[in-house]
């Protein structure tokens, strides 16, 4: 068997988009045996040597089959001096037609290549069943099923063309993992993360505490059904409830003094690079049983979200393709309310915190039943000059009493020295 030399603090090289240069052949690997079985040995071993020895073999080993010989398919050498690449591995071992453990890593320059808006990782976004979260990790499962994590490299990646001190680690490990479905499928993905993380981290020795095996996996999924052949009646069903009255969230709407019975939720993943709240005063499993029902004006959901670091930058382009950055909208402002879009307004505004540079993003949204009558000429519909102020000034006081809640994240990272960005608005 042909093995990749290594050399220690040195990954392997991805082959990615935006990849700036690459070093070395590639080097493919392939273990062709006849099947029939008795390969078990072998494949443990060929599993321990694989992807730089980077993957868990403790969980892993007892997952190989046994009926088929391994491939291992890895691609570069070592960086040598001067050259720089935004890659640090990239491997597959696979058993054909019994599964495979793939693993890629890349230096977190410019953006995040998976989505970090608001409307994503909130608990019972809308990817289906890849809504899943690790306490303790930044990352999410993507909708590939996929889980990628985000880890910090204090000291900086070695081999890039910049300043780099954060990596991203996407696993995908298709074994028959223990335990039920897929959350026991997703929970070995991230541990194969965390271990490739881990590794680079120690082999290039950049500082910053390793990241904890995770433990338990949380489904943030949630669906609505309906029983009736119209499809009226439809209701909330959530598989769990994850960060309900969280701590830092609790006080979302509430220390605003915005009226109304408010109930938080937030990510659970505990991390210094990304937080997200969301309050409302509508009855999570019966919106329409809420008691009391909110008044014409009244803010009745709202949001706040911050990014650090490069998960900062990633959140302003994403926000910024679809013209919902303030970069995008700046300078502009309209009372017209279109048909069928959420009278929402965002407020950005950006500090400096624990992990740099951060953007926080806060939105509110009024009770809009009233904004929708149609004029008799047919004109759309739009905001009176007093129901626009009213907007900004709910946006703001709710900015500023996230910034200053004593059990918020902003406060746990001692972010300061804030400057507000602007608006955005979401009925444009």
């Amino acid at each position: 068997m042909v093995e990749v030399p290594q050399r220690l603090r040195k990954p392997l090289l991805i082959v990615l988009p935006l990849v700036l240069l690459l070093s070395g052949a590639v080097v493919v690997v392939f273990v062709d045996g006849a099947m029939g079985g008795g390969h078990a040995a072998a494949n443990r071993a060929q599993l321990k040597r694989a992807c730089a020895g980077l993957l868990p073999y403790e969980e892993l080993s007892s997952l190989v089959p046994d009926e088929v010989e391994g491939e291992v398919s890895q691609y570069g050498t070592v960086l040598q001096p001067d050259e720089q690449s935004r890659s640090l591995v990239n491997c597959a071992v696979t058993w054909p037609g019994y599964g495979s453990v793939r693993v890629r890593a890349a230096a977190l320059v410019p953006t995040m290549p998976m989505s970090v808006k608001l409307e994503d990782i909130a608990a019972g976004a809308p990817d289906g069943e890849g809504s899943y979260e690790v306490p303790g990790l930044t990352g999410r499962v993507d909708e590939d099923g996929r889980a990628w994590i985000v880890a910090e490299c204090a000291g900086g990646l070695d081999g890039q063309v910049r300043d780099v001190s954060a990596m991203y680690v996407t696993a995908d490990v298709d074994l028959p993992a223990p335990g039920k479905g897929k959350p026991a499928e997703h929970l070995v993905d991230f541990t194969t993360a965390v271990q490739v993380a881990n590794g680079i981290t120690e082999m290039q020795d950049c500082g910053g505490t390793p990241l904890a095996k995770p433990r338990q996996l949380i489904d943030t999924y949630e669906a609505e059904v309906t029983a009736d052949p119209d499809g009226g009646n439809i209701r909330t069903v959530r598989i769990d409830e994850p960060g309900l009255g969280l701590k830092k969230c609790r006080g979302l709407g509430k220390r605003a003094g915005f009226p109304g019975n408010w109930t938080a939720s937030g990510d659970m993943q505990d991390s210094r690079l990304l937080s997200v709240c969301t309050a409302t005063v509508w009855d999570r499993e019966d919106p329409t049983e809420t008691d009391p029902m909110p008044e014409a004006d009244a803010v009745v959901d709202v949001s706040a979200v911050s990014w650090a670091g490069p998960l900062g930058r990633s959140a302003i382009d994403q926000y910024d393709r679809e013209g919902d950055s303030v970069a995008f909208q700046e300078g502009r402002r309209t009372k017209v309310i279109r048909e069928g879009e959420p009278a929402e307004l965002a407020l950005w505004a950006r500090s400096t915190c624990a992990a740099g540079s951060t953007y926080h993003r806060v939105t509110v949204q009024m009770e809009a039943s009233d904004f929708y009558d149609y004029s008799e000429d047919g004109e759309l519909p739009t905001l009176s000059e007093g129901q626009r102020t009213a907007y900004s000034q709910n946006a703001r006081k709710l900015l500023d009493s996230y910034l200053t809640d004593p059990d918020g994240w902003p406060r746990q990272q001692r972010c300061h020295d804030t400057e507000i960005l602007g608006e955005v608005e979401g009925w444009r």
